[in-house]
């Protein structure tokens, strides 16, 4: 009797650890690739939804890879990574054919600044001059661009000249290698202290021009839909986080770049001026970005956002 007691509370034992063990399976994360192509602030809100957790809320291990521009919209198709939140070079493949929908926009217009060597006083000593950038075609190119058209000249002015991350444009704008690069903050401010000049800057370009958002290969968008709604629905969560705690944000963008509190600061406003609160851009403006060589339909895919925005009341 006494045997049969222990036997069966052995049994009973090894069936709860059992159903820990399987509970424990159940409540594992579900590990994501996202890739990005620079580290700058336009990436706060990504950074926002990892460290507050909205990532893990919503179930998810959010690995963030960075990946070169170029490379990323292969990536994608081919499975290495499962989301991006480059935009330009992610757009491009997008108009030239590849299967893939933007889901979210995360920074809508464009934080970039025009820097220039000291000797270069104006946009006209540009003429005939190098523009260092991240990558041709991407987003920091088409800012550069819309710089220039908006002080009145033709941006065929210019030679654009793929460099890579901002470190590596800084660096080649101090050696001369190039005479202008394309960056958004901090890195426009620590050139100025070295006495490189802005030239022009986000109130200059007056057309949306996203910087960073989230797109997905359309396979997995059809196939497995609530799993990218769990990922939109934590950037959602994230950008709404960073329009409402200053306080909370501006310490995270300081570790994130290593930048002093007064250009984090700074860096915050222009954060908060460019991010798109709904996630949206409108069909007119996906249209500009393309040059009308896409309709808004065929480069975005936002029902998953819609119900998001319903969801967390987001306007």
């Amino acid at each position: 009797m006494a045997y049969w007691s222990r036997s069966s509370q052995s049994v009973i034992v090894l069936v709860a650890l059992l159903a820990a063990v399987s509970l424990g399976d159940a409540a594992q994360p579900t590990k994501v690739r996202m890739s990005y192509s620079s580290r700058s602030n336009s990436n706060t809100p990504f950074v926002i939804a990892y460290r507050k957790g909205f990532f893990a809320e919503e179930g998810m291990d959010v690995e963030m890879i960075q990946v070169n521009p170029r490379l990323g919209a292969t990536a994608l198709l081919n499975g290495d990574i499962d989301f991006t939140a480059t935009f330009g070079s992610t757009l491009r493949g997008i108009v030239g054919g590849f299967p893939i929908k933007f889901v979210a926009v995360s920074v809508k217009k464009s934080e970039h600044f025009l820097i220039v060597r000291p000797e270069i006083k104006e946009i006209r000593d540009l003429i005939g001059k190098k523009l260092g950038v991240a990558t041709l075609f991407g987003s920091d190119q088409k800012a550069a661009e819309e710089m220039i058209r908006a002080k009145g000249f033709s941006p065929n002015m210019i030679k654009p000249i793929s460099l890579g991350e901002a470190p590596v444009r800084a660096q080649a704008l101090r050696s001369g290698l190039v005479d202008a690069i394309s960056v958004s903050s901090p890195f426009d401010l620590s050139l100025q202290t070295e006495g490189f000049r802005a030239l022009a800057g986000p109130k200059d370009i007056e057309i949306a021009l996203p910087t960073s958002g989230i797109a997905v290969a359309t396979r997995l968008l059809q196939q497995n839909p609530q799993h990218v709604k769990r990922v939109v629905r934590a950037l959602m969560k994230a950008h709404r986080f960073v329009f409402d705690n200053r306080k909370e944000v501006v310490p995270q963008m300081i570790r994130y770049l290593e930048q002093s509190p007064e250009v984090a600061e700074r860096s915050y406003d222009l954060i908060v001026n460019s991010l798109s609160r709904n996630g949206e851009i409108t069909d007119h403006e996906w249209e500009v970005l393309t040059e009308k060589k896409k309709t808004a339909d065929e480069v975005r895919d936002f029902t998953l956002l819609r119900e998001v925005q319903k969801e967390l009341k987001i306007r």
